[in-house]
This record gives C-alpha cells, structure tokens and sequence, in this order.
C-alpha cells in the first residue's frame, strides 16, 4: 500500500496501524493524504477524481473520497472544521472520514450494495467509539474521544 502524505497531521506508521485494526478487507492500493487545498492544488491533474471533484473539494465541501478505478482513497484535512481549528479535532475527524472511505473500499471488495453512504457513516462511528482507546495511544492523545452522529 502506497500512502501520500506530508505527515503534519498522521505519520504513515499510525497510518497503518489503524488500518491493521480494521484487516486486509479494507486495505487500499494507496491513500492521499490533502492537508491543504494547496495539495489538491499541487495534484489535481495527477490524481483524477480530484480534478472531477475540484470545485466541492477546495470549498470545504468533500471530505473524503474512494476511487475505485485506482482503489485509491483520498482525505481532505482542510475540510474538517465543524469542531475547532485544533490539531486533535482535524485529526478524530480526518480519521472518520478516512474510515468511512476505507469502509467504501471494503464494500466494493464483498460487493455489499444498499445504503453504503449510511454503512459507512456508522462504520466509521461504531469503530472510532469501540477501539477509542487503541486509537488514543496509536494517535498519542491524552484523552479517549467518542464520535456521535448528526
């Protein structure tokens, strides 16, 4: 698995250690990781679900994307503001969106169709809440989180 990322927010070890929570079923080809519209800016001919995305993604708008075509997986730090503008809110919430992503590749592996939108969301939620701790320490947080849904 290839992973893009400048690593401000989450190194490529925790990276893979919370994808080693979930298993193999979830694992991508490769995750970007856009920390500023500056890297969307950089890539968006490189990466083409971004130059298809471009006007919601540098709104704010997007927060996460699944690639299928490429079983990339893209997350947008930037996007991530509703709870503050510090460290530990962009990183829970950048976190969720990269599982709900994660899960999206996961659904395409077992051909799970329905709500996947509301799968994911709940996924995302459920797993962040239930391994609270282990993501504490792998994210070095002082405190455990929880992820309600809106």
């Amino acid at each position: 698995m290839n992973i893009i990322n400048s690593q401000a927010y989450f190194s490529n070890k925790q990276l893979k250690k919370i994808i080693k929570l979930l298993g193999s079923g979830y694992r991508p080809d490769c995750i970007v990781i856009y920390e500023t519209r500056r890297d969307v800016i950089k890539n968006i001919f490189r990466h083409r679900e971004v130059l298809t995305s471009a006007v919601s993604i540098l709104l704010g708008k997007t927060e996460g994307l699944f690639w299928q075509p490429k079983n990339r997986v893209s997350v947008f730090i930037f996007s991530e503001n509703d709870d503050g503008d510090d460290k530990e809110s962009k990183q829970l919430y950048s976190l969720h969106a990269l599982l709900h992503e994660l899960r999206h590749v996961y659904q395409e592996k077992h051909k799970i169709n329905g709500d996947e939108e509301i799968d994911c969301d709940r996924f995302a939620t459920n797993f962040l809440d239930v391994h609270s701790k282990e993501i504490s320490k792998i994210m070095h947080w002082k405190d455990e989180w929880t992820v309600e849904e809106e």
